[in-house]
């Protein structure tokens, strides 16, 4: 799954006639990058849901695609003889396997499962789905496109969130992001609280700069998962970037994101990238609403720093880039105030020989 980065050059412009804002000091702030919700955090709404297998299966590493596309017809099953009552027994009882096979990542399990469901109704729109998310967690994106393409013809696949949020997936991991957003988006449009499409769409709004949008989609996360650590960290980075956007509401903006960036580390104090982002917008926002140059130099260092032990040999190396920014920034600010110093004291003396 690739990650979406994010890449803020902001120019932050000064409020009320305070000092102008300088350009930030860092380079592109990588670690913050959001990456899409995943495969594990798709959910079907069309049956009851079933218990947590007590143990996970991981999924084998992807194999080489078969040649053959998915045949969903062939020759007519002998379950199509039975009475419509009893093959829809069998559909859902095969459905019932295959999301139990699906939670567990067993791939194998779930595709006989669903190809059993389609051998008793070759027009189960949610057998296909199962199917499609099978092939998706073996690597077949041929097959998923081809499964879902024709689920999609019945209204019944065209109107499923489920289906939009594969193929975003797809789309996604086949690095097609015009398409992926607009899968999110339908996905989203179908079922306004689908956790994971809201997520995959926002970051692909903070990754395109799409501030203002970025902002609604995890205003509303935060108000599905108001103790997710993750919605909290990327709330705070779209305010963030909408502070720029909108220099009147600069000051404002800011200390939203700094509200949202110290809330995700208090409910999760071992999420990494909300300290990786309060440290950039410390470093980066210059001048910072409340909290003089030294001061915010100096934050922004001990957060990067945190970040840094917190992400472990897994965390973005370029945060020893922004860290060593925020030592040069400690220096200058230091110097800056023993200049000031001593012309205050110069100043003094010379009140003191006027008199």
């Amino acid at each position: 799954m690739r990650w979406c980065v994010l890449t803020w050059a902001l120019a932050l412009a000064a409020c009320g006639g305070s000092k102008p804002a300088r350009q930030p000091t860092t380079p592109a702030a990588k670690a913050a990058a959001p990456k899409p919700a995943s495969d594990a955090e798709v959910t079907y709404t069309d049956l009851p849901p079933e218990p947590q297998p007590a143990t996970a299966t991981p999924a084998p590493p992807p194999p080489a695609p078969e040649p053959a596309a998915p045949a969903l017809t062939g020759p007519k099953p002998p379950t199509l003889d039975l009475p419509a009552d009893k093959r829809s027994a069998i559909v859902q009882e095969q459905l019932r396997k295959a999301d139990q096979a699906l939670k567990a990542r067993d791939a194998d399990t779930a595709m006989r499962a669903a190809r059993a469901a389609l051998d008793a109704d070759e027009s189960s729109v949610p057998a296909m789905i199962r199917l499609a998310h099978a092939y998706y967690l073996k690597g077949y994106d041929d097959k998923v496109e081809a499964v879902l393409t024709i689920a999609k013809r019945q209204r019944e696949g065209d109107q499923s969130p489920v289906l939009w949020m594969l193929l975003g997936l797809t789309y996604d991991r086949t690095h097609r992001e015009d398409e992926a957003l607009s899968a999110y988006e339908r996905s989203t449009s179908l079922r306004p609280d689908y956790i994971a499409a809201l997520h995959n769409k926002g970051t692909i709004y903070l990754k395109r700069k799409r501030y203002a949008d970025a902002v609604n989609v995890f205003e509303r996360l935060v108000s599905l998962q108001s103790q997710s650590a993750r919605a909290h960290t990327y709330l705070g980075a779209a305010y963030r970037g909408r502070s720029a956007d909108d220099p009147t509401a600069r000051d404002t903006l800011l200390r939203k994101a700094e509200m949202e960036l110290k809330l995700a580390q208090q409910i999760n104090p071992g999420y990494a990238p909300a300290y990786f982002n309060l440290g950039i917008l410390y470093l980066d926002a210059d001048p910072f609403p409340g909290l003089d140059g030294l001061p915010r130099m100096q934050s922004a260092q001990k957060f990067l720093a945190e970040y840094k032990q917190r992400a472990g040999p897994g965390g973005v190396p370029i945060v020893d880039d922004h860290i060593a920014a925020a030592q040069k920034g400690i220096e200058r600010e230091q110097k800056a105030l023993e200049r000031k110093k001593k012309k205050d004291a110069q100043q003094q003396k010379k009140k003191a020989g006027d008199k």
